[in-house]
């Protein structure tokens, strides 16, 4: 039986149409929404998520965690993470186009259109599937790529969070009482999806060359 047979991938063809096109559909809404509450004044809205925020006590110092003596003295150590959603309003246009904020939203949507990137090559790993074009030297390129943008996509987190903490910094738009810091690593889950799947696009390769080798001596 041949691949472009087979239901299964058919149905993983289709399911990944649908993942783009929702894809597109929520770039679209958050490149063209303001995303401000209809009860509240602003012209743009962002969420950043996992933004770690420390509580600001008497004189701006940050509430600290449990104290040394508990890491010698107690069985249970517990540190609070303090990690959090934050919404950050631009109220006017000279807030929304200045440098520090633009920076932000260019790191803010690279991270949305990697992901999409990620989507995009399992369409077009799927589609070349359905054709019955499986061990070629385009599928391969195609997992390569895939993996570097996995890899890539907590360094874009991180980056983000950090032009993102920036930007309210510079604007002076903390008006929460609470510490702003950055939240998350350059290493995570993803980087090691990452790797395992860029091994396996390096021996995909590698199969591919042998295969069109033998084809050659054939």
């Amino acid at each position: 039986m041949k691949l472009s047979e087979s239901k299964v991938i058919k149905r993983l063809n289709e399911l990944a149409t649908i993942a783009l096109v929702f894809y597109i559909v929520v770039l679209l809404i958050k490149l063209f929404s303001s995303g401000v509450p209809s009860a509240s004044k602003g012209v743009k809205w962002y969420d950043v998520y996992n933004v770690k925020a420390e509580k600001y006590l008497k004189n701006n110092e940050v509430s600290a965690n449990n104290a040394l003596d508990t890491w010698f003295e107690n069985k249970i150590v517990v540190n609070e993470t303090k990690s959090a959603l934050i919404s950050i309003r631009f109220k006017t246009y000279s807030e929304l186009f200045s440098l520090s904020a633009i920076t932000f939203q260019l790191a803010y949507f690279i991270y949305f259109i990697s992901i999409g990137c990620i989507i995009l090559s399992v369409k077009r790993f799927f589609k070349s599937l359905t054709l019955n074009e499986a061990f070629t030297k385009k599928n391969a390129s195609i997992i390569l790529f895939c993996s570097i943008m996995i890899i890539s996509l907590p360094i874009t987190r991180w980056l983000t969070q950090e032009l993102f903490i920036n930007c309210i910094r510079k604007l002076n738009l903390n008006d929460s009482g609470y510490h702003l810091s950055n939240g998350v690593g350059l290493l995570s889950t993803e980087t090691i999806i990452g790797l395992v799947l860029m091994a396996f696009g390096l021996a995909f390769k590698v199969g591919v060359d042998i295969k069109q080798e033998n084809e050659a001596f054939v």
